[in-house]
């Protein structure tokens, strides 16, 4: 580029409401609008800088003052410096009216320009080819801030900002999608409006704040802090943070007396040569900088000294010998191709520069310059004013994100001890053991955190052996009032996350399930027997059939005796063909009148009209009886199944037979308190519309429609409980359903606990109002986010699935009860099982008579065949052997197989001394 070219660049910073124009070039005088010293000094620098690297040879800084309220004067006066000098590119620091003005001004005659400030600032027209943005470091650090809320867990915190950080101008999106409450506060400027915004912050009991400002502003906000929140602390260990994100390098807290911290968010230098150079550039040109420090270094200051090296470049590589021409500031012609053409080539060469900063590399990335910032995270305390100790934290980059050297950001030194209120005996979840010990669920987990942050406790049990529930004058009572009263830091049990109770204290993440109410009551005790199908009918009527059973056996055998019409009278009648007519003996009787009450049938009657008679009015007798058992038998059963046990609330409700109600203080009897209430409030809302005599014909018809448009459920369920009586304890509870008609609403786990316990109770009906347990502490305590963490990592262990499988499944206290019968599914075996003992006796009894049977035919046989022998050899001896007979050789020792075979003829025709032997022979006998 010629020595001779002129170049012009404006600059637009934003200050406290004023625009300040910078234009520099060779040979060519500079314009600056500001409003104070500081910023003179810096745009002198700035002329400096570009004199020092000889890229401005000759002109001047002259500095007027604009009000931002009148952009079209700021216009006026930029147009008549570029109509008198020319420009190259506009340098725009301005706020969102006066920048956009001028952004299209410059844009219309065909200038680049390059905008400081958040690209959400600008509208659609400015981002054009002829337009390059460059990060400010300030929105780059405040991308830390949303990072740290989310890894510390705050629920709550507060931002003050001064000047340095304008948020009333960037877009307050700082904190949107991040899950936490939170408002903007601009640090006041004088000492009680400080003080009194101070004590409001208070007051809304936020305990994390970020002071995003410059250095003299943060000691002012210390300075009051120190004052308003000493001995405010509400926590054995502090819970006030205060988190200072700054663009200086040094923090002072010399009005910090007793022991505090802070937690300094800064840049961090990229090189130390870097910074030696840019503080000896400082120094040579502090003559403007009148309270210049070695130390006072700004990661602003030192993004402009970068970014005009890179301006200076740019202009040394660019050629610049077109100027824009004007002839009236509000008829601009459009803008010529030369002009536009050098331009586009002058940001061309800005996009390709890069450059090492004091802070990090300036580089073009994401259609904008910005600068690698890298922040780091400290803790420093302070001791009369003094700084007494640095601890390193972590760092911060935008492409990292942040990394911490601590497991937790807001860990403090040191080995804390907690106080920890319980909640009344709550098992499985909390034991009192008679050693003024506790164990359980609760317990377990509570020291499954205590290892993974830390720290010791010391445990004690409500003194009112109450959760906490909020009383109709405002107070609460249990462990909630001990948090809220400051005397625990921690209340562990299984308290129900209730909104009311989020209003006054804060809740870890859950660590169970969904837990309702349910309703305990006794198990329904059902009866079974051996003989059911016998207690159909009373024991007289069995009897009375059992007789009568027997007088009839009688009756035809008698009947049939002595009739002279009976077939056992009459045998000659018999023809002999066919089967043989029956003869009715008191056995035949007994069997005839047994088959006769079966489907089988008695089979052959009596012959005679008496006897047939007599089996006909059995017949009918018979007939009644199983009529009448098999009627009974299904109502019996039947009546049985019907009879549904108590399953829901609307069981309950529909029911006046079974007393039932929460106990006194608990979560269940709030919550049925309150829905009476709603009940009773749009009862009143309804009442008061409809007896309302200023109503037209037409909307009290409407209104008429509804006898009673609101359900009275909860209101009849309420006035019952309050008639019936509130238990004072769970023990209370069981010993009313033991004794009286009572079913009990509570927790849907601890009624599984009892009846897990105890075989006589169970737990029935879908959990309703259903609401997880976590832990409580203080509210705004920074313990929340400890505890929360924590239990997060024990859920991603699958600890808490062992707890419960400890404390449930594996529970020493455990009972196998015996499983109970659903009669609705069909008729139980247990009710019916005498008649398959029935069965089995009768079976018995036929295999024992069977028995009998073989053993006596086997036995007589055998014994008629050992008589016969005997008998037969006596017989032989005696005989006298005769021709035609053969004796018998002792050889044979009785061996009938060696005899003679000897028929009846011929031994009827033996002699023996002339006399003749006659054998008798029956039944195998001699």
């Amino acid at each position: 580029m010629s020595k001779m070219a002129i170049t012009r660049i404006w600059i637009l910073p934003v200050l406290t409401g004023l625009i300040t124009t910078l234009g520099f070039c060779r040979a060519a005088n500079l314009v600056s609008i500001v409003d104070n010293e500081k910023i003179t000094s810096e745009l002198r620098m700035m002329e400096d800088t570009l004199k020092s690297k000889d890229l401005l040879q000759t002109g001047s800084m002259s500095i007027e003052k604009a009000d931002d309220q009148h952009p079209i004067e700021l216009l006026e006066k930029v147009c008549a410096t570029i109509q008198k000098h020319g420009a190259v590119a506009l340098l725009d620091l301005a706020p969102p009216l006066s920048g956009q003005l001028l952004r299209s001004f410059v844009r219309t005659l065909g200038l680049g320009y390059i905008t400081f400030g958040d690209l959400s600032t600008l509208v659609p027209a400015d981002h054009s080819d002829l337009h390059i943005a460059v990060q400010p470091p300030g929105s780059v650090m405040l991308q830390a801030i949303p990072e740290i809320i989310k890894r510390c867990s705050i629920s709550k915190v507060a931002i003050l900002y001064d000047k340095s950080f304008d948020l009333d101008i960037l877009p307050k999106r700082l904190l949107s999608g991040v899950p936490v409450q939170h408002l903007y506060q601009e640090i006041a400027t004088d000492t009680d409006s400080l003080r009194s915004q101070l004590q409001k912050l208070k007051d809304t009991d936020v305990h994390n704040f970020f002071v995003v400002a410059r250095n003299p502003s943060v000691q002012n906000v210390l300075r009051e802090a120190q004052g308003i929140f000493k001995n405010s602390t509400k926590h054995l260990e502090e819970d006030d943070y205060w988190f200072v994100l700054t663009k200086d390098q040094k923090i002072a807290c010399t009005s910090c007396g007793e022991q505090f911290s802070i937690i300094l968010i800064r840049a961090q230098m990229a090189d130390s040569t870097l910074m030696y150079n840019f503080v000896t550039f400082l120094r040579s040109f502090s003559k403007y900088i009148h309270s210049f420090d070695s130390e006072d270094t700004n990661v602003e200051e030192a993004l402009i000294y970068d970014m005009m090296n890179v301006l200076g470049n740019a202009l040394l590589e660019t050629p610049t010998n077109v100027t824009p021409r004007i002839d009236d500031c509000y008829d601009v012609e459009n803008a010529s191709e030369s002009l536009v053409t050098q331009s586009k080539a002058f940001l061309s060469v800005l996009k390709n520069s890069s450059r090492e900063g004091v802070f990090g590399p300036i580089r073009y990335k994401d259609g904008r310059i910005q600068q690698q910032l890298s922040l780091v995270i400290q803790r420093q305390t302070y001791k009369s004013g003094m700084m007494t100790s640095v601890e390193h934290l972590g760092n911060w980059t935008e492409a990292d994100g942040l990394h911490l050297n601590l497991t937790r950001l807001l860990k403090k030194a040191g080995r804390k001890t907690y106080r920890v209120v319980i909640s009344p005996t709550y098992e499985p979840f909390v034991y009192r053991l008679g050693n003024g010990s506790y164990k359980g669920y609760c317990i377990d987990l509570l020291d499954k955190i205590r290892d993974i942050m830390g720290f010791d406790y010391t445990l004690y049990e409500s003194p009112d052996g109450l959760v906490g529930s909020l009383g109709e004058n405002g107070t609460w009572n249990g462990v909630i009032k001990e948090l809220i009263e400051d005397k625990a830091d921690i209340a562990v049990g299984p308290l129900s996350v209730m909104a009311e109770r989020e209003n006054v204290v804060d809740f870890t993440v859950p660590y169970y399930d969904l837990v309702g109410l349910t309703i305990l009551m006794p198990k329904p005790i059902l009866t079974y027997g051996w003989f059911r199908f016998i207690e159909v009918l009373d024991t007289t009527v069995w009897m009375g059939i059992i007789l009568a059973f027997f007088l009839f056996s009688s009756l035809l055998c008698l009947f049939d005796r002595f009739s002279p019409f009976s077939y056992q009278n009459n045998i000659e009648s018999w023809n002999g063909k066919g089967t043989e007519p029956r003869v009715f003996t008191m056995k035949e009787g007994i069997w005839f009148c047994m088959m006769s009450l079966t489907p089988q049938g008695g089979g052959e009657a009596p012959r005679a009209l008496s006897g047939r008679l007599i089996a006909a009015t059995w017949w009918l007798f018979g007939f009644i009886v199983i009529a009448t058992y098999t009627a009974n038998l299904a109502a019996f059963l039947t009546t049985s199944r019907l009879e549904e046990p108590i399953k829901s609330l609307d069981d309950l409700f529909d029911q006046n037979k079974v007393k039932y109600a929460p106990s006194n203080g608990s979560a269940a009897l709030v919550y049925f308190k309150r829905m009476a209430n709603i009940e009773e409030t749009f009862y009143s809302i309804w009442k008061q519309m409809s007896l309302n005599d200023s109503l037209n014909p037409v909307e009290r018809a409407k209104l008429a429609v509804w006898d009673y448009p609101v359900s009275n459920k909860y209101t009849r369920l309420w006035k019952t409980m309050k008639q019936t009586g509130f238990p004072n304890s769970l023990e209370e509870a069981k010993r009313r359903i033991a004794t009286e008609n009572f079913a009990y609403i509570g927790d849907a786990e601890g009624n599984r606990y009892q009846a897990l316990t105890n075989c006589s109770l169970w737990a029935v009906g879908e959990p309703f109002s259903r609401k997880p347990f976590a832990f409580a502490v203080q509210e705004g305590s920074p313990l929340r986010s400890d505890l929360s963490n924590a239990i997060l990592q024990l859920l991603n262990k699958r600890s808490l699935e062992k707890l419960k499988e400890k404390w449930w499944d594996k529970n020493p206290h455990k009972i196998e009860c015996a499983k109970q019968e659903d009669e609705s599914d069909g008729i139980s075996i247990q009710n019916i099982r005498g008649v398959f003992l029935l069965v089995a006796m009768g079976t018995g009894m036929s295999l024992i008579c069977l028995a009998v049977e073989f053993y006596f035919y086997n036995y007589r046989a055998r014994q008629k065949k050992k008589e016969y022998y005997v008998a037969k050899n006596q017989s032989k001896a005696k005989l006298t052997e005769s021709q035609s007979a053969v004796s018998v050789s002792k050889s044979t020792n009785g061996d009938v197989n060696g005899w003679p075979d000897i028929t009846l003829n011929s031994v009827n025709n033996q002699t023996a001394n002339g006399r003749k032997v006659t054998f008798d022979i029956d039944d195998n006998k001699f």
